[in-house]
């Protein structure tokens, strides 16, 4: 298996605004995404080094997250069939534009999220399209990112 990092915790708040706001004022932290109506918010410390480093949901403990980052494609696909040989669920595959994810549940039921970076700062959260791992290379999830159309969307006011 890569070596995976952690990278981001995803949190369920009641009022998302009101805690990404906190975070914003208590450590200088800077809002990189999110949605209008406040379901969600994206938090950041230093947004060119890493996409995220807060994702807070509005009353979904289920969306509760750790983010775990491996160095490429390749790493990410290694940890995708380590974890379909060790018979876990998985329950989402996601592209997200910034990044290429799985999602899968430790042995107590916390959610882990194993994450590649692609580099395309253009695309901010939430961003969520289906990834079919299935079949797919090192080259071929380069080659995916690379075809993707470019995206100018902005942080929204949570």
């Amino acid at each position: 298996m890569p070596k995976a990092r952690l990278a981001h915790v995803a949190l369920s708040a009641k009022d998302p605004t009101a805690l990404a706001q906190f975070y914003e004022e208590m450590f200088a932290m800077e809002l990189v995404g999110g949605t209008k109506t406040g379901s969600n918010a994206f938090i950041a410390s230093n947004p060119h080094e890493e996409n995220h480093d807060l994702a807070i949901f509005k009353d979904n403990p289920r969306a509760a997250h750790i983010g775990l980052r491996v160095e490429s494609p390749g790493e990410l696909l290694e940890c995708y069939h380590e974890v379909k040989a060790r018979g876990l669920q998985i329950p989402y595959t996601w592209n997200h534009g910034f990044a290429l994810a799985i999602y899968f549940p430790d042995p107590e039921g916390n959610l882990i999220e194993v994450y590649w970076a692609t580099g395309r700062e253009d695309y901010q959260p939430p961003y969520v399209e289906q990834l079919d791992l299935e079949g797919q290379t090192e080259d071929s999830l380069r080659q995916l990112v690379a075809s993707m159309p470019g995206r100018n969307q902005k942080a929204t006011p949570a």
